[in-house]
């Protein structure tokens, strides 16, 4: 056979090879990868996301099951990096992963521990300055923008002033302009009713009330709040719970009338309180023309102070503080980032869709797919939790519709709608993972959502 002959049959021999060398030969091996997903205690874990990724290549996701396994097939065969993410719990993820034929299967066992709190340290700040900053903020709080409410502290864990610190915060309150109009108010109450007669009437009488009624106050901030605090070394702010029922949190304000937080951080008896307004009150019975005995006297003063006590620490325990402005918390949201109206928002599925017994009314649970970032900080994890409620269910279409979706990102609960439109309300679309058979789909933020200021 000459060389001409021979070019001419190769085609011939390709084909009659291809034929004998069967379906294998042109169609590419494929594998899956599977495993199971625990936390430290051998419990599993539900709907972890699971990314399983070709290096340099496109990748799958699929969520694991009520008991924790998971599997992912119709992958082509090579090695993949996985990752496993789930709220609460720190990302696991290994490489070189093989995808194998189901008689060759090796099932992963993904750990996923706690994650780490993040605490934050200041490194060469003394607790005085701490205090300082701290005071700074208290010292900007006001009800309704107007009336001063330096005298409460909505910090967990707040510093003890030092007493330069209580005379400050003390001489900010005496002469905020709001304190003087007041005392002008209750000056000018006591004239129209004629109060303390001896003083007389005219603008005379009116300055001689002006001027006691400013120097009760001054006797009862400087006395009680500055000298009597910084002597026996108690704080003279209410610190502010927050926590627990409105009945937990009415006792713990009553009994916050009755006890002090001393510098040291721990509950004494109110010392300074009790002998700081008894000594007010022998002050001000110098200036003051009225004909009370030492016993009723005292026996007022300390009356006054435990009865008001408690009315104005259930008043900053139950409601002042939705009237106070320029709180710690309104700081950190007005600093913090904003996870902006419209954002897209990938979930997958957990349960309760997709079911042929899916109806409407019923809840279904969804996972993050993706985190949210915002100029470099996560705002939410892959595997944060999701829920709403199914309103309408298409048989045999790839659309669903729900209402009352929220995801739970960094203790906040953000919003969910069907459409970047707002008042959009169509049926989401969805699809189906491959090589998983999880279900994928797109909401979008419902509303301008604030985060605190990360710490």
């Amino acid at each position: 056979m000459d060389h001409d002959v021979r070019c001419k049959a190769l085609p011939c021999y390709v084909t009659i090879l291809a034929l004998f060398a069967g379906p294998g030969a042109v169609t590419q091996e494929t594998g899956a990868i599977q495993g199971k997903a625990i936390d430290t205690t051998g419990a599993p874990i539900l709907g972890a996301v699971v990314t399983v990724q070709a290096p340099g290549g496109n990748s799958q996701m699929t969520v694991t099951d009520s008991q924790g396994p998971f599997q992912i097939s119709s992958l082509p065969s090579g090695n993949y990096n996985v990752k496993i993410s789930a709220s609460g719990l720190a990302d696991w993820s290994t490489s070189s992963v093989p995808a194998s034929a189901p008689s060759q299967l090796k099932p992963l066992l993904a750990i996923l521990h706690v994650a780490p709190n993040v605490t934050s340290v200041t490194v060469g700040v003394s607790p005085e300055e701490v205090a300082q900053e701290q005071v700074h903020q208290e010292e900007q709080q006001r009800v309704l923008a107007v009336l001063p409410n330096y005298y409460v502290t909505y910090e967990e864990n707040p510093a003890p002033l030092l007493p330069k610190q209580k005379l400050h915060l003390g001489l900010k309150l005496l002469f905020d302009p709001a304190t003087i109009a007041g005392v002008g108010i209750t000056a000018g109450i006591q004239q129209q009713r004629h109060s303390y007669w001896q003083y007389g009437q005219g603008s005379a009488g009116y300055a001689k009330r002006f001027g006691a009624e400013y120097a009760t106050a001054a006797d009862s901030v400087l006395i009680t709040s500055v000298i009597a605090n910084s002597v026996l070394h108690q704080d003279p702010r209410y610190f502010y719970s927050g926590k627990g029922s409105t009945a937990q949190r009415a006792w713990y304000a009553i009994k916050s009338a009755f006890r002090a937080k001393g510098d040291n951080g721990k509950w004494q008896p109110p010392y300074s309180g009790m002998i700081g307004s008894m000594a007010a009150a022998e002050v001000s019975q110098t200036y003051h023309p009225d004909s009370r005995t030492q016993y009723s006297l005292l026996g007022r003063a300390l009356m006054f102070r435990f009865a008001g006590l408690v009315v104005l620490n259930l008043s900053q325990e139950l409601f002042l503080k939705k009237l106070t402005t320029h709180t710690q918390e309104d700081q950190s949201a007005a600093n913090g980032p904003m996870l902006r109206e419209g954002t897209p928002v990938t979930l997958i599925a957990v349960d309760g869709f997709g079911a042929p017994e899916a109806k409407a009314g019923q809840m279904v649970t969804f996972v993050l797919a993706q985190e949210l970032t915002q100029g470099g900080r996560v705002l939410a994890r892959a595997g944060d939790s999701a829920s709403g409620v199914l309103t309408q269910v298409s048989t045999g279409e790839t659309s669903v519709a729900l209402q009352r979706v929220t995801l739970r990102a960094d203790k906040v609960n953000v919003p969910l709608r069907s459409s970047q439109v707002r008042g959009g309300g169509a049926p989401v679309q969805y699809r189906v993972l491959p090589g998983s058979g999880k279900v994928e789909l797109t909401l979008f933020v419902a509303e301008n959502v604030k985060f605190p200021e990360s710490q």
